[in-house]
């Protein structure tokens, strides 16, 4: 089954990030995209993964106060 491609501003869209930080990821190689001709795309499944090495756990805080206790 093919993976569904994003341009750029559906990018910028799902994450709510600037169009510009999209940019610059791409750019930096942290998102990898495709260029068929003009367009840059990604694939939907690369941004899922992205954002999945992104995310940053906010349980290590809530452990730390839990601990206090």
């Amino acid at each position: 089954m093919a993976s569904e491609l994003l341009l750029l501003e559906e990018v910028a869209e799902l994450t709510r990030a600037p169009l510009s930080c999209v940019r610059f990821w791409v750019r930096t190689g942290k998102l990898p995209s495709l260029r068929p001709g003009r367009r840059v795309l990604v694939r939907r499944s690369v941004l899922e993964q992205f954002l999945a090495s992104s995310e940053r756990s906010g349980t290590a805080g809530n452990e730390a106060k839990e601990l206090e206790k």
